[in-house]
């Protein structure tokens, strides 16, 4: 495969993750570090539209404010790194650098607890409030079940029952679905630019430091001059011995860190693809059938039980037997 062919591929696979992932994107602040006219180096704030690199929980308007540093990418102004940054020659300096440290981690420490504390109240809110939806709901649809007088009423909310989870089992695939194009999209990406990455990186400069590593021990034993008896030449040829070992050292590691990085990428790829696995969502025709066959197993077998109804409950519960 050429090397114009795999830089194809980069290409098609990203623009690929492109697509399916434009809905995963969010505006961003990205600090970077420039220099102006001036040749003096300060950090400006850029507007961005990145994707999202946190997907868990924003439920609650604490949870939302403290996942907006999320947002936040580049070189970002930190006040713990410009103190750790002084070096202060004075006594005087000094201390004040020392108390101006342990001001900064009392901060933190305090700040830190405070949120976290926050955070984990708002959370048994939440579950709280959902428990108790939840038990309302219930509550009526058992009522609903004992009030119901025949077999018609309870054949309806049974089908309604089944709708009503078929649909929601549909969107959860769909959702899923949606994932599993990104994941996919992903795994493509990765794979070419892994490709890419062997072709014009890493083949080339293990063959160049292998070359060099051939190439210096050639040079330094073409160097080398056989004479104990005059002592400037040992010198020599120790120095050009010295010269060698470092030279050697160099390519090796090199070469060592060349391994690193492609053992590095294998990992992430196999990772990524059983992410992409894991993620598929199956067949959709059969997602409306299983959830029909779980409210039917829940109906027949447990029968009333918390999901709404039973029948084999209703029929004990008919007047007149």
């Amino acid at each position: 495969m050429s090397l114009q062919k795999k830089e194809n591929d980069l290409r098609k696979a990203q623009e690929r993750l492109d697509k399916v992932n434009k809905r995963s994107k969010q505006f961003q602040i990205d600090f970077r570090r420039e220099q102006n006219r001036n040749g003096r180096f300060r950090t400006r704030p850029h507007i961005i539209r990145g994707y999202k690199d946190y997907h868990g929980n924003n439920r609650g308007l604490i949870h939302k404010t403290v996942n907006l540093r999320y947002r936040i990418k580049g070189d970002k102004p930190s006040l713990t790194r410009y103190i750790n940054s002084l070096e202060p020659t004075t006594f005087k300096g000094k201390a004040g650098k020392g108390a101006a440290k342990a001001v900064n981690f009392v901060a933190h420490d305090v700040g830190r607890t405070a949120v976290d504390t926050a955070l984990a109240a708002e959370t048994v809110t939440l579950k709280t409030a959902d428990a108790a939806g939840r038990e309302l709901t219930n509550k009526l649809r058992q009522k609903y079940t004992r009030e119901a007088v025949d077999d018609y009423h309870r054949g309806v909310f049974l089908m309604g029952r089944t709708s009503v989870d078929a649909v929601k089992g549909v969107r959860r695939h769909l959702k899923t679905k949606k994932q599993y194009k990104i994941e996919k999209a992903k795994l493509k990406l990765q794979r070419a630019d892994n490709r890419l990455y062997k072709s014009k990186t890493h083949k080339p400069k293990m063959a160049e430091t292998k070359a060099g590593l051939k190439n210096a021990k050639a040079e330094y034993k073409s160097r080398i001059v056989t004479d104990r008896n005059n002592r400037y030449r040992r010198a020599f040829n120790k120095r050009r011995l010295q010269a060698y070992k470092q030279t050697k050292r160099e390519l090796k590691f090199g070469r060592k860190q060349l391994k690193t990085e492609w053992k590095n990428r294998s990992k992430e790829y196999r990772n990524q693809k059983k992410i992409a696995k894991d993620s598929s969502p199956g067949l959709l025709v059969l997602k409306p059938v299983s959830y029909t066959a779980g409210r039917m197993k829940a109906c027949f077998i447990y029968g009333g039980t918390h999901e709404g109804f039973g029948m084999a409950e209703s029929y004990q519960r008919r007047p007149g037997q």
